[in-house]
């Protein structure tokens, strides 16, 4: 046996496999087409006549129903799709149970209708822009 161990040559290119491309190049190719021009577009000359004006019919979206928890939904004011936030307002049946609760010498009591969300309506705003969209009313 040979004390040469044989191993093969190694083979390199010759040239880079990538081409060096200038940064003004990489940015041209990363910007979509150009879109056609109008006479491209419309296959000649502009027209000289008007043509039928298109009417566009703009129907109103299914109503939000807010509820007692946050909802996903679009703003209707920053148009992001967002989750609502929650602010919860007393009502005169919140501040009703309060003044049962003092008749009844609860005084340690009292707060309870206004820590407790099922005592009041619940008011919804935008998770993004903070614009009130809409209250479900507690019955």
């Amino acid at each position: 046996m040979d004390s040469k161990s044989t191993t093969p040559p190694r083979i390199y290119p010759s040239a880079p496999l990538e081409q060096p491309v200038s940064p003004n190049e990489q940015q041209q190719s990363l910007l979509p087409p150009a879109p056609p021009t109008y006479a491209q577009a419309t296959g000649g000359a502009a027209p000289t006549t008007p043509s039928t004006s298109h009417v566009v019919v703009i129907t109103p979206g299914a109503p939000v129903l807010y509820g007692p928890v946050p909802v996903d939904i679009q703003c209707p004011y920053c148009h992001n799709y967002t989750r609502t936030r929650l602010r919860f307002r007393p009502t005169s049946r919140t501040h009703l149970i309060a003044l049962l609760l003092c008749l009844f010498q609860l005084y340690c009591c009292v707060c309870l209708p206004y820590c407790i969300g099922s005592c009041m309506n619940t008011a919804h705003y935008c998770g993004m822009c903070d614009r009130y969209l809409g209250t479900y009313v507690r019955d």
